[in-house]
């Protein structure tokens, strides 16, 4: 009874395959997918992430830069700066292969994600402080150069930590502390993207 035979066989690989085994397939499937569209693009083929999103943060170091010898004309543009995530930042710009980067990021994997949103979460919550502080200056007439230098060299040291978590150029964290940086990170995440941000008031 042959059709006997090919059920009973049907019913045993069913057995021998779990359903996090078909889910794990079928994302390695798709990691791989996108590996193979992203040559030739600025994503990177490891970690799927494109270091071209840390030009939001590289345009805020400028502005700090170019308040010290300009501060009204730029006050505008500092008190308009707001964060982007990955995301909202691909959407926004015109960036050749925007769709496939938000998309590769979201099969990213799931170590370098946590690891690069826990880096981004710090990057923006410096940078609204620097922004706050700087802003702040600016409206009591105060020299702004000593705090726009010390914003610049903040934001590179977080902008090059981020970038290197993108370029996996940035050694994995320890095991045993790989749980912890996962929740610490998205509560970070959570407190920056989650808060409402309202019309800029120092």
């Amino acid at each position: 009874m042959p059709h006997k035979n090919q059920n009973a066989q049907a019913v045993e690989i069913q057995d021998d395959v779990s359903r996090e085994d078909i889910v794990s397939a079928f994302r390695l499937a798709m990691v791989g997918h996108f590996r193979s569209h992203i040559p030739g693009t600025n994503i990177n083929e490891s970690t799927l992430l494109a270091s071209d999103y840390l030009n939001h943060f590289h345009e805020l170091v400028m502005l700090f830069e170019a308040l010290v010898t300009e501060p009204e004309g730029f006050a505008k543009d500092l008190q308009a700066w707001r964060p982007l995530t990955y995301e909202e930042h691909f959407s926004q710009s015109g960036f050749r292969d925007k769709n496939l980067a938000i998309a590769a990021y979201r099969r990213a994997p799931s170590e370098v994600r946590v690891r690069f949103d826990e880096a981004v979460a710090r990057l923006h919550g410096e940078a609204l402080m620097l922004v706050t502080v700087v802003a702040g200056r600016l409206d009591k007439g105060e020299t702004l150069e000593a705090a726009c230098q010390d914003a610049v060299a903040r934001l590179r040291g977080l902008i090059d930590e981020a970038n290197a978590i993108a370029t996996g150029e940035l050694p994995e964290k320890p095991a045993q502390s790989a749980a912890a940086g996962k929740e610490n990170g998205q509560a970070a995440v959570d407190a920056v993207f989650g808060a409402n941000l309202g019309p800029f008031d120092p």
